[in-house]
């Protein structure tokens, strides 16, 4: 994903309605082989914008989000 697709994909993550959707839709984005090294730059660029701006919510939020991409992605290159 470029940047402009990572930051629609946060907002769409960033609205979805429970830990289920969200799964799915880290699960999805990293089945399509979207979670690129920009889709991480993007990431952490937003954490650290979020952070800036006092937005602590959206950026617990975000870390959240980030790290369970993380732990995902991990988690299916080791279980291949």
């Amino acid at each position: 994903m470029n940047r402009q697709e990572t930051l629609a994909w946060i907002e769409d993550v960033l609205g979805a309605l429970d830990k289920f959707e969200m799964m799915a839709m880290i699960e999805e984005a990293i089945a399509a082989g979207d979670v690129t090294p920009e889709f991480f730059e993007t990431l952490d660029a937003e954490t650290e914008r979020l952070q800036q701006a006092g937005d602590v919510p959206a950026y617990n939020r975000l870390l959240e989000i980030a790290r369970t991409v993380a732990i995902v992605r991990h988690n299916r290159k080791e279980n291949l």
